[in-house]
């Protein structure tokens, strides 16, 4: 028999992005905007000297997840061994890995909390 399970993340210290879309400039003020604040303005990051092509990179993003892309001891070496696993063994493109975590995020009931005083900068990770 299959349990149903919720996922409930509270206070993460760090995200991942599902995609190569990161929060514009001008959703990521200099300062705290209040519990209320949003903005939905997302958009590709140009590449720069500030983010050495790498704002994409796991574990800011799902970028470098693939057969080879990293050396053993390191997290996207182990996050690559257990998605490898699990995919078309005949494909273990990037294509391929980004396609298998964003249907696997799909099925998932995730949860996120946060509190009245919880905020979290978006500068990071979107160059």
């Amino acid at each position: 028999h299959q349990v149903p399970l919720t996922i409930i993340v509270s206070s993460p210290s760090s995200v991942v992005y599902l995609s190569e879309e990161r929060p514009a400039s001008t959703c990521r003020p200099d300062q705290d905007q209040g519990p209320y604040w949003s903005c939905n303005d997302f958009s590709i990051p140009e590449p720069d000297s500030n983010c050495d092509s790498k704002w994409d990179t796991y574990a800011a993003g799902i970028g470098g997840l693939y057969e080879g892309a990293s050396r053993e001891g390191k997290i996207r070496y182990q996050a690559n061994q257990y998605l490898l696993k699990s995919i078309n063994p005949y494909d273990h493109s990037a294509a391929a890995v980004r396609k298998e975590v964003r249907n696997r995020w799909a099925t998932k009931d995730v949860r996120f909390m946060f509190g009245e005083w919880d905020f979290w900068h978006c500068d990071i990770g979107a160059c």
